[in-house]
């Protein structure tokens, strides 16, 4: 593949996940992120055919961070490490993939309706793989008898905040844009919440003895 052309999908895929994350899918023109990408028309559709297409690769471009995410869950042996290295690796996503993390998120909104079925394929592989971790770890006495699945659906809402309610955080912190500060304190106020709910009983109370000493 030449570096002419890698480099104008790369700036035709930034465009389009900007133009997807500001009017949707059905709003999106492909003309607008023809010229958003600064690139002929004609490029957009040699290179990806439809804007379907091109949909489904902003979309997979989210996806493979996702998975990253969840591998880091799942390289430790201790849940308080692989938990924090979770909830860290997915704050860090929206950071850095805002535009795409936003036409995920309004993806998932609405049902899912097109994302590709090699998305969801990986996608619920993988979040098989991590309830199966979080339980694991739950039947071995090293997290609370807490419910695994409501556990993970609670990580995912808490570290999709940023993307799915940024005017109301806006209304909060008095920032448009959410700034490192603001993610990285996103990050550690989600891992507290979540590893003081899972400590398990017996460790809750060594930690109490200890306070009250």
């Amino acid at each position: 593949m030449s570096a002419i052309r890698v480099r104008n999908e790369q700036l035709i895929l930034a465009a389009a996940s900007e133009e997807f994350a500001a009017n949707g899918f059905d709003a999106t023109q492909t003309s607008n992120i023809a010229a958003r990408a600064g690139v002929p028309k004609a490029n957009l559709y040699y290179y990806f055919q439809t804007k379907e297409n091109l949909y489904s690769k902003v979309l997979l471009g989210f996806v493979e961070p996702l998975l990253e995410a969840s591998a880091a869950l799942r390289e430790s042996d201790d849940p308080m490490i692989g938990l924090r290295a979770y909830i860290a690796a997915r704050i860090r996503i929206a950071r850095e993939h805002p535009a795409i993390a936003k036409v995920f998120s309004g993806e998932l909104l609405l049902g899912a309706r097109q994302l590709p079925h090699e998305c969801r394929d990986l996608l619920h592989a993988e979040a098989r793989r991590n309830v199966e971790c979080l339980r694991s770890w739950i039947e071995r006495g090293l997290l609370a008898p807490v419910d695994p699945e409501h556990l993970m659906l609670f990580i995912w809402s808490a570290t999709r905040t940023y993307t799915n309610i940024g005017w109301q955080m806006g209304c909060i912190t008095g920032r448009a844009v959410p700034q490192d500060e603001d993610y990285q304190t996103a990050a550690q106020t989600i891992t507290r919440m979540v590893l003081e709910g899972v400590v398990p009983p017996q460790v809750g109370e060594i930690r109490r003895v200890l306070f009250a000493t």
